[in-house]
């Protein structure tokens, strides 16, 4: 008898341990679910409450009371438009023990007591036990209120900057339409300049000529009969006329420039200015000057506009060498990079590449506050008395510089020289 009591006692004893392990393993996984960051809660088959977790009494705003509440522990809840109400019975958790399948996903709101909403999607699955019978249900919760908030940012964000999109465009094609506009006057300004060249070149010219032509006769022919006053007379008419008729080739020469051929080609600097120095060579000897020219580059250019640049360079340089002094010109080229050059506020690419032309004298100079002005058109600095000129060889320069892209600036001293800078791309 006493070993069979000694069995039993035994056998309880270990019963009762097992008991007391299961008690304790329950309470740990309890109290782990309890303190999960998700909220959770289970609910029985006939869907009362039976159990939630912090977050989700966080989460409902509310602590419903277990074995009483049903299938959710939210005080109201609502679709996705945020007016449907979803009536207790066809929350997710009941559909999902009704149907006694898992229905993930659905997106609800839940409304808390304090008047405040949360988004939420709900993911009920049922519990069965080991036959495979239904005992309950248990759902997981995910708060995606901050998502949604997100979601409508980004969506008014997008609607704004569709906005600023369609005003933009609406934008640019008024501009576009302003710009035909100023195209459509920019052309024909551009045919009444070409009939004013036309003009210039023959009707202005015809009465000049006569005027030449005439004076000459009567230089030839009755000069002698003149006294000193109307033979002053006669030359000032002659020079006059002379004047007139390098103005009016001067103008012509710069408003052809914007219909001038635009085809680019490789051009030899150094060969330019060896033919400018040979059409100058008289003028030369009789200022007594010399020119130093050193190595000048090939250039992506127009011919015809590098050899007018060139020749008025150095006809300039000539021109304003002073009295009783000989004349010495370089010509000289380097190449920069556009930021080396800034500070002379030119209309060039910081970083692109340039090389930089540069027509130095010993001339009569002109203070630097002028360096601007000397490439304006019809600006003189000196009266034709003084030296004789029409005021358009510089602005012809700047004109052909800006039609290669690239830009002119000058550096001066009064009774020390002049050097004109001419920056051209590099190919």
């Amino acid at each position: 008898m006493e070993p069979r009591i000694h069995t039993l006692s035994g056998s309880l004893r270990n019963d009762a341990c097992t008991l007391t392990q299961l008690q304790a393993n329950e309470y740990m996984h309890s109290q782990m679910i309890h303190n999960l960051a998700a909220p959770i809660y289970t609910c029985n088959t006939e869907g009362y409450i039976t159990f939630y977790n912090k977050a989700a009494a966080d989460l409902w705003g509310r602590e419903p009371e277990h074995g009483k509440e049903m299938w959710c522990g939210a005080l109201k809840a609502y679709g996705v438009d945020g007016i449907t109400p979803i009536q207790p019975g066809d929350c997710p958790m009941a559909r999902a023990l009704q149907e006694g399948q898992s229905v993930h996903g659905v997106e609800m709101i839940i409304e808390r007591p304090d008047g405040k909403r949360r988004n939420i999607i709900s993911y009920p699955d049922p519990i069965t036990d080991a036959e495979g019978n239904i005992v309950g249900g248990i759902n997981l919760l995910m708060d995606i209120t901050g998502l949604k908030k997100k979601e409508k940012e980004l969506h008014e964000s997008k609607k704004r900057y569709k906005r600023m999109a369609d005003d933009l465009e609406k934008r640019i094609d008024e501009r576009t339409r302003a710009l035909q506009e100023v195209n459509r006057a920019l052309q024909k300004s551009n045919e009444e300049l070409e009939q004013f060249a036309f003009i210039a070149s023959h009707d202005m010219q015809e009465p000049l000529r006569k005027i030449r032509t005439f004076s000459q006769r009567l230089e030839q022919s009755a000069a002698k009969y003149f006294d000193e006053d109307n033979q002053l007379y006669l030359q000032k008419i002659k020079k006059s006329s002379d004047r007139m008729s390098n103005l009016i080739n001067d103008i012509l020469n710069y408003s052809k420039l914007d219909y001038a051929d635009t085809q680019f080609e490789d051009v030899d600097l150094d060969t330019i200015v060896a033919n400018v120095l040979e059409d100058f060579e008289l003028k030369i000897e009789q200022k007594n000057a010399s020119v130093i020219v050193g190595k000048l580059p090939v250039v992506k250019a127009m011919p015809l506009q590098m050899n007018q640049l060139l020749h008025n360079l150095i006809s300039n340089s000539l021109k304003f060498a002073r009295a009783n002094e000989p004349g010495v010109i370089n010509i000289s080229a380097r190449r920069v990079e556009g930021r080396d050059v800034q500070a002379h506020n030119l209309q060039i690419e910081p970083g692109r590449q340039y090389y930089e032309i540069v027509v130095c004298d010993n001339g009569v100079g002109f203070e630097q506050e002028y360096a601007e002005r000397v490439f304006n058109i019809f600006e003189r600095l000196y009266t034709n008395e003084q030296y004789t000129g029409t005021g358009i060889g510089l602005a012809l320069c700047k004109k052909i510089a800006h039609m290669h892209q690239g830009d002119i600036f000058a550096v001066s001293h009064p009774d020390i020289g002049t050097e004109i800078h001419v920056l051209l791309p590099v190919a």
